[in-house]
């Protein structure tokens, strides 16, 4: 007995129906398995633009200044009222120092002092007295009562009591003037600051001090600076005065103008030193803030440049995807310039390039696309 055939004749007649929905819809059958899909996607070219030169530097910002404090007395301190990363105001009281040379020599003229200012009362007296006898031996002389000699003698007497008040009084005024020069020395105990500021070196309380050892250093940070170096070839284009733009590198919204100080000592041959200074007295900068510097100079060069839009960036990584052979082919890019949009490049692409420049989020590495219109 025969199996039946009505399975087989089942089994034909669907394929035949399957590769007629096929052909009815323009594909081989093989293709409806082979082919990949292709996303459509819009492409730009790299250009070459004429941009300005920018340099950028970055650093840390340093004090534009460090001022030492001293003290005009040897001795010991007392009393450090800073210490290290405290802000200071012009004119505070920072320090006190002990002299005990100084405290001992106003001791003695003050001692002397007193000693003079009681001489000075007796001779006041003696000459008073004088001058009270003078006048009665001129009186007994007009009476005819003593001699003229007796009231010579008492006119001398009385000349020698003035003139001994007299060195009485210069005496306690040279005295006075000692200690009142005691005082003022004492008064230098008391150390002020002479700049406002930033407390970055202290001694401690009971530390010897001279004249030439510094009780405190202060950094001004009304305004900072940041140190760096440019290529020599542009030396000619940077000048004094050139202002700069400097972004703090965690909150770069907040770039402010510096101002440039070229130094040509200090770097390389091929390179050359710079200051760039920026003002601080609302103090939102500190010292050992990581800063980066743009200095656009008056000198263009011709950049590759694509669309903003067509730049991915990942963990400080740059890359496009370029249109090669029909797929997409990642390539990692340096930037030149990404203040501006065209984004201009430093390297990775080629003038005449296709980069992608939409619909990224769907574009993985080697996937097929087809270019629609080329984005402006």
């Amino acid at each position: 007995m025969k199996p039946p055939r009505w399975p087989v004749i089942a089994v034909s007649g669907g394929l035949a129906l399957l590769v007629l929905g096929l052909f009815r819809f323009g594909l081989n059958p093989w293709q409806q398995f082979t082919r990949e899909e292709e996303i459509v996607v819009a492409v730009a070219a790299v250009k070459q633009e004429p941009r300005p030169v920018v340099l950028r530097l970055s650093g840390e910002l340093q004090p534009s200044a460090e001022v030492d404090v001293v003290s005009r007395l040897a001795g010991k301190l007392t009393e450090v009222k800073f210490k290290t990363g405290d802000s200071v105001t012009a004119g505070a009281v920072v320090a006190t120092v002990y002299s005990g040379g100084l405290s001992e020599r106003a001791r003695v003229v003050e001692a002397g002092l007193n000693a003079t200012r009681t001489q000075l009362q007796e001779r006041e007296q003696q000459a008073a007295t004088a001058d009270k006898q003078l006048a009665h031996d001129k009186e007994l002389y007009r009476q005819d009562l003593i001699a003229r000699r007796d009231v010579e003698q008492a006119e001398i007497r009385a000349a020698t009591a003035r003139a001994e008040l007299e060195l009485a009084r210069a005496h306690l005024a040279q005295e006075e003037a000692m200690l009142s020069q005691a005082r003022q020395l004492q008064q230098l105990a008391h150390i002020v600051a002479p700049v406002s500021g930033l407390v970055v070196g202290a001694l401690s309380a009971g530390a010897p001090v001279t004249e030439a050892r510094a009780i405190l250093a202060i950094a001004q940070i009304d305004k900072l600076k940041l140190i760096g170096e440019a290529p020599a070839v542009y030396k000619s284009l940077i000048r004094d005065g050139m202002t700069a733009q400097v972004s703090p590198r965690e909150l770069p919204a907040r770039a402010r103008l510096g101002k440039v100080l070229r130094l040509d000592s200090g770097a390389a041959a091929d390179k050359i030193q710079l200051e760039i200074s920026v003002d601080n007295r609302d103090r939102a900068l500190a010292i050992g803030n990581a800063v980066d510097v743009a200095l656009t100079l008056a000198h263009q060069e011709l950049l590759l440049t694509i669309p903003r839009s067509a730049l991915q960036s990942l963990a400080d990584q740059h890359f496009v995807y370029l249109v090669l052979d029909g797929r997409a082919v990642r390539r990692a890019v340096k930037l030149a310039d990404e203040s501006a949009d065209p984004v201009a490049i430093g390297d990775g692409l080629n003038a005449g390039d296709r980069v992608i420049a939409e619909r990224l989020s769907k574009i993985t590495e080697g996937v097929r696309v087809r270019p629609a219109t080329t984005a402006k």
